[in-house]
This record gives C-alpha cells, sequence and structure tokens, in this order.
C-alpha cells in the first residue's frame, strides 16, 4: 500500500484573497506539485475523506469526537449530540453561522456557562436530556436518554459561515429540535457571561450548534497503522481508536512508518477563513512534516479534500523522472494555481 498523506484544509476556497501566499515558504509542496501526477476528483468533506481512509464509523460522530477528546472523562452514559457554541452574526439580510475561533469563551467563561446550562436544560425537558458539558470551550456534549433519531443535522464544518435559514434542523421530528435551538438561543442571551462580553465588546455565543447523529458508511479498510498531529481533531482521534487502527500522535515527523498520516493543522483556518492562521499552519506543515516525508519516502499519495473539488496527486519515482519531459509540454502545477482551479 502506498503511504497516504491526508492535508485538509489545504485548498483555500477564494484563491484571490490578498498576499495568499506571500511569504509563505512550502518548498516541498511544490516539488511534489510540479513532479506529480495530480487528478481533480469530486468535492469531499473531511469527514468523508475518514470514512475513506478509515473505513465506515463505528458510533455515531458525535460519540466518537467524545471519545477522542484529550483529558476528557468518560462519558457517563446516554446518547450524545455535539452541541458546539457559535456565534450568529448579522450579514446584510440574513444571519450566518460564525465559529468564534480566537474570540470564544475562556476557560472560566466556558466552566460557568457550561454548569449552569446543563442545570437549565435537565429542568426544561428531564424527559429526554439528561445533562451537557464543554469538553473544551469550542466543542460541547448534549447528553440525551434516547438517540436523536427523524432529525437530520448539518454538522458544523458544513454550516461555518453559511446562512442559518438554510441549515435548521430537518426531518420528521425537526420540529421539536427547532424549538430546542431557539430556546437555547434565548437563555444565552440573557446569561451574565453573554452580558459581560457585550459590555467588553466582544462576540457573544448566541447558540449551540447541534449535528453528530449521523454514522457514515464506507466500505471496510485494512487494519492501517494511523500517523496523526499530536494536534489532531478529536474526531479523527476518536474515530481511528475505535476502528482498532494503530494511532500513533506526534509533534512533527519522526521517521515512523504509516499507511495513512491525518495532517489537520490548516483544516480549522480553512474552515474559519483565518488566512493568518492558515499560512502559519501552511509553513509548518511543509517544514514539520512533508520534507521528511519527501527525503525518506519514494512513493505517496496526497489527499486534499475540499469544498468545490478535491484532488489527488501521486507521487512516484517514475513521476520525478517524467518530470524533465512533462514540463517541455504542459506547465507544471503550482500552488498558487492549484487553488485558482479548485476555487472554481
Amino acid at each position: 500500500m502506498i503511504p497516504t498523506v491526508v492535508l485538509p484544509g489545504l485548498l483555500w476556497p477564494n484563491a484571490g484573497a490578498h498576499g495568499l501566499l506571500d511569504g509563505v515558504a512550502h518548498p516541498t509542496l511544490e516539488r511534489w506539485l510540479a513532479v506529480g501526477a495530480c487528478r481533480r476528483e469530486s468535492p469531499r468533506s473531511y469527514r468523508e475523506t475518514l470514512a475513506t481512509v478509515l473505513g465506515p464509523a463505528p458510533a455515531p460522530l458525535a460519540e466518537l469526537r467524545r471519545r477522542g477528546e484529550t483529558g476528557a472523562p468518560p462519558s457517563p452514559g446516554g446518547f450524545l449530540l455535539c452541541a458546539d457554541p457559535v456565534t450568529l452574526t448579522l450579514a446584510r439580510d440574513r444571519i450566518v453561522v460564525t465559529e468564534p475561533g480566537e474570540a470564544g469563551l475562556d476557560s472560566e467563561e466556558a466552566a460557568a456557562l457550561a454548569s449552569d446550562l446543563s442545570a437549565w436544560l435537565t429542568q426544561l425537558a428531564p424527559e429526554w436530556i439528561l445533562g451537557f458539558e464543554l469538553a473544551t470551550p469550542q466543542r460541547g456534549y448534549l447528553r440525551l436518554a434516547a438517540p436523536a433519531e427523524g432529525v437530520r443535522f448539518v454538522p458544523l464544518d458544513e454550516a461555518s459561515g453559511r446562512s442559518l435559514d438554510l441549515l435548521l434542523p430537518q426531518g420528521e421530528d425537526a420540529r421539536r429540535w427547532r424549538r430546542l435551538m431557539n430556546e437555547i438561543q434565548v437563555w444565552l442571551h440573557a446569561h451574565p457571561v453573554n452580558a459581560e462580553r457585550r459590555r467588553r465588546g466582544w462576540p457573544t455565543l448566541d447558540s449551540l450548534w447541534l449535528w453528530g447523529n449521523e454514522q457514515p458508511a464506507a466500505n471496510a479498510v485494512p487494519f492501517r497503522r494511523v500517523l496523526g498531529m499530536d494536534t489532531l481533531d478529536p474526531l479523527a482521534r476518536g474515530w481511528a481508536s475505535a476502528a482498532g487502527h494503530d494511532l500513533v500522535l506526534a509533534g512533527h515527523d519522526t521517521g515512523q512508518t504509516f499507511d495513512v498520516a491525518l495532517l489537520d493543522a490548516a483544516e480549522a483556518p480553512c474552515r474559519r477563513l483565518d488566512l493568518t492562521a492558515w499560512r502559519t499552519a501552511l509553513a509548518a506543515l511543509d517544514r514539520d512534516w512533508l520534507a521528511g516525508f519527501e527525503a525518506r519516502l519514494p512513493r505517496l499519495s496526497l489527499l486534499l479534500p475540499g469544498d468545490k473539488a478535491s484532488v489527488r496527486l501521486e507521487i512516484t519515482p517514475s513521476c520525478r523522472r517524467l518530470a524533465p519531459l512533462r514540463r517541455l509540454f504542459r506547465r507544471p502545477h503550482t500552488l498558487a494555481r492549484l487553488l485558482e482551479e479548485t476555487a472554481q
């Protein structure tokens, strides 16, 4: 099996962004693009790519992500939904779902809000809501007495930056969940944490984004050694662990063998359109990971998930040998050109 490197978030959606790649060092990636066999594929989210490389989700996504939370105590039971704090931003004539990112809750605010919100929710609907917790200030979980069935939620990575009207729960039981989301918005608006944030001119936490009851199907894959960053997203971490793969985490390339490498440092900055963080992540990925892979792996496959198109890049010894010949007939790929092509 050719080692596969998954790089979600590399395909920045706006290729015309001012100074997109100015001063960003990514020489390894540029060399790979110049010599590799590049193929455009259908749009694919990071979650869909995880299903491709890790196999079927062995549990609903919320439970997998909770399992991958670093340092969190074991879940006390029940059925889980992701319930992530979001800001609702007025943009012209629509309300946009926004992930707070750096402007989100600090640990003290998160602790106060989570405790109060859990107590209120269990009083509001004691027959079906067992509690609420924030594993981190950015990621929360709603604990339920029964699975959330008869409703379809939009995952936060797909909802981020889009109009709220297009993202509300759907299905035969959607009305109950829409009503709950409205109740949560009213409660959050009046909470002292938000009152203090408004006084300071900080973004408020306006809602909890509910999702994660789905359990994606996929073709079965063999046992794999999975290499991930030590900051790997907890969904990927929990998925790989629950699926029985050998998961190894590291802060940089340490020369370990792998079947799949999950390098997702650029995914959140890309999703949140945080260009400064994205540029920093791109340079670090190239320096700390890709350069080491280039030095020791004669062949590998890169998967670049994207909203408008995905890209597969194959690097083999024959690709390297034929690169000078191909340059006579076509312009070599560069990252700038790739971003321009996949943004259309």
